[in-house]
């Protein structure tokens, strides 16, 4: 439902609130089908409003703060920069977003699912685009009309049972209910009309205006929510979750949105670290058997045993034979009565040295199979960790089980070498949990952990932050600056689950500049803290 036109109906309405009389600071993109507009609230507060184009995953969200633009990040319709917001509002016919501004300009995002874009209009023509730039500039601009606005429409069939009866019947007969519906309907998708026809009681045209006139009432005032149910992605949703799932409900759509985009970032970003861990198990795997099944044709216990039997049969024929040519016969005074036993040899050497070469090649033998039995047990331990730990991360269902097992270490605690151990070093020993696709927040496991993360790993500019007044882990925001407000606010919710403070309905949270630390020296694990701020939050599990 994120590009559902109610969606986009609640979202407008809301932004409309927040930044009609404010202003459009500036528009950048700074990652690839990202773009970022900038706003300054009539409060004075700044905003961001964060869409992505060509992505089935996302679709927009706020955030609190300032990010600027990169040095090397060009500005995008650097025209209407510190312009006046005049007002927000969802075109009455189609998925479009609109922002009027005091100049006369209008920002179009227009938010259909494969050709979603940023327009620029002026005077009914398109002076600038986010996408297909030469294809739409100076352009007419053809927005979608219709004789009733999308809304009023559906209000109308939902208080007129015998205009909705009408227009059913009046719709092509020869198509399928659902196809029927959806030309009817204005606003409705596929999604909608496919849930209208399941929660109907039958296909007669008063159940099915029944029906409609719930799920149309429910879309008018809507219950915006997030579902994480174990083992699926996030979903969004207008309509209040069903008992089977866990959800988190919000009282406004925005707030839905932005959390949905966190949490399916997260997803996105685990599951991307599980793929690739999954590939790079299954070759160690891969290689481990390779190694193991090379050598099951080669025994050298059995190829030890045979030397030494050669060795004491040629000892037991000293002085009655000497070798000839490259192998000799000899009884077989082990098993009488058997054939002979052909014996390969050295030819320069008397049977004496012939028989010392086989004894020699024995003990060598033996030290080798003594080597491959150690490194054959070592094999199938390795192999056997490597194996579980492909098995949790296929059992992982949920984003907190994915997250330990991509974080789980091996139990063999055998020390890496070459470069596993470089890549090991490279890893920092804390919890990680992606803000944004460029911001991190590590957390402390322990005491000795948490001094470790401040005084070692964080820099003078990263962000500190801790509950205030219980114990907890240290969390340092990399990535951040101060004015990332919406960022530091989400670290601040996970930093006050992680202390001994996470079951209050609110908790004072420590944020500060790690330069403005210093270690206790007469406390241990204490820090003292010369300039801070404090983020009243609820505690949220990541």
């Amino acid at each position: 439902m994120l590009r559902n036109y109610f969606t986009l109906y609640h979202a407008a309405a809301e932004l409309h609130e927040q930044l009609a009389g404010g202003y459009l600071f500036e528009i950048h993109s700074q990652q690839k089908n990202e773009l970022t507009l900038a706003f300054v609230t009539p409060e004075g507060e700044h905003l961001q409003l964060i869409v992505t184009v060509r992505s089935p995953h996302f679709s927009l969200y706020t955030r609190e703060g300032l990010n600027r633009k990169n040095r090397n990040t060009a500005g995008i319709m650097t025209v209407i920069n510190e312009r006046q917001v005049a007002g927000v509002a969802i075109s009455p016919a189609d998925r479009q977003i609109n922002f009027f501004l005091d100049d006369g300009h209008t920002l179009v995002l227009r938010m259909f699912s494969a050709e979603t874009n940023m327009l620029l209009v002026r005077n009914g023509v398109i002076v600038d685009a986010f996408k297909d730039k030469r294809k739409l500039e100076n352009t007419p601009f053809g927005e979608t009309t219709a004789e009733t606005p999308y809304f009023r429409a559906l209000e109308q069939l939902a208080s007129a049972p015998a205009l909705f009866r009408q227009k059913l019947e009046e719709s092509d007969r020869t198509k399928q209910l659902d196809r029927r519906l959806l030309a009817m309907l204005p606003g409705f998708d596929r999604k909608l009309v496919r849930r209208l026809l399941a929660t109907a009681e039958g296909e007669a045209p008063e159940q099915l205006h029944e029906a409609f006139v719930a799920l149309f009432y429910d879309l008018a005032s809507p219950t915006p929510c997030v579902i994480e149910n174990p083992g699926e992605p996030p979903t969004f949703s207008l309509f209040a979750p069903a008992e089977k799932d866990e959800a988190r409900t919000f009282e406004s759509v925005i707030d839905a949105l932005n959390h949905y985009s966190r949490k399916m970032y997260r997803y996105l970003h685990l599951r991307e670290r599980a793929v690739a861990m999954r590939r790079e198990l299954t070759a160690k795997i891969g290689k481990l058997e390779k190694e193991l099944n090379a050598s099951a044709g080669h025994d050298p216990e059995e190829v030890s045993q045979r030397n030494e039997r050669y060795g004491h049969l040629l000892t037991g024929m000293i002085g009655t034979a000497e070798p000839s040519s490259n192998t000799i016969a000899v009884p077989n005074f082990f098993d009488p009565g058997s054939p002979d036993v052909t014996i390969p040899v050295k030819k320069g050497l008397n049977l004496q040295e012939n028989a010392t070469w086989h004894f020699t090649q024995a003990t060598k033998n033996r030290k080798k199979a003594e080597m491959q039995k150690l490194r054959h047990a070592e094999l199938r331990t390795e192999l056997d960790t490597l194996r579980k730990k492909l098995a949790r991360l296929d059992e992982a269902d949920s984003p907190d089980q994915l997250q330990q097992a991509l974080e789980a270490r091996s139990p063999s605690g055998k020390t890496a070498s070459g470069k596993n151990r470089k890549e090991k070093e490279k890893t920092p020993p804390f919890r990680t949990i992606p803000i944004s696709d460029r911001i991190t927040l590590y957390i402390g496991k322990n005491s000795a952990n948490n001094e470790k993360l401040t005084f070692d790993f964080a820099k003078p500019d990263d962000i500190w932050l801790h509950a205030r007044g219980a114990s907890g882990s240290h969390c340092v925001l990399k990535g951040a600056a101060m004015h990332n407000t919406s960022e530091i606010r989400r670290a601040a919710e996970i930093a006050a689950w992680h202390s001994a403070a996470k079951h209050s309905e609110l908790v004072p949270v420590i944020c500060t500049q790690k330069k403005y630390l210093k270690k206790d020296r007469k406390t241990p694990g204490n820090v003292i803290i010369e300039r801070e701020q404090v983020f009243m939050v609820k505690p949220i599990k990541e």
